[in-house]
């Protein structure tokens, strides 16, 4: 499911769901670490988008979040090939 201002713009919306679908298509325990990497790509770039207009609080906020994410991603992944 889409939301917000990704539904509003078709052409991103429709590329979201394309992701959305391949990463349906990966094996199951793959599935996880693989979105929470994607996610992680996600945030740091709207962190350094966000750094060229907007506090660095917010931004500081999105670098951690996108750190913590890559973090339990590449343990999920460790786990999974044990």
């Amino acid at each position: 499911m889409i939301h917000g201002s990704i539904a509003q713009n078709p052409m991103l919306g429709a590329r979201v769901q394309t992701l959305l679908e391949e990463l349906d298509g990966l094996p199951q325990q793959d599935k996880t670490s693989a979105a929470l990497a994607v996610t992680a790509s996600l945030l740091e770039y709207a962190a350094y988008e966000m750094a060229q207009s907007d506090e660095a609080r917010h931004v500081a906020r999105l670098i951690l979040l996108a750190a913590d994410m890559e973090r339990t991603a590449t343990e999920l992944r460790s786990k999974a090939s044990s």
